[in-house]
């Protein structure tokens, strides 16, 4: 496997993952928690583009 057929899949497994997260916590009704720069985010999951 090449470097750059490794790199596609990677971001096709990532896209995918984050597709599956975003409608995890739009079903649930959970915000999205992540960190930037040490100050914790809530993001509404309905506002997130898939």
């Amino acid at each position: 496997m090449s470097e750059r057929e490794l790199e596609s899949k990677i971001t096709e497994g990532l896209k995918l993952t984050h597709k599956r997260l975003v409608e995890q916590h739009r079903r649930d009704n959970q915000p999205l928690i992540f960190s930037e720069n040490g100050v914790v985010q809530f993001v509404d999951p309905n506002t997130v583009q898939i």
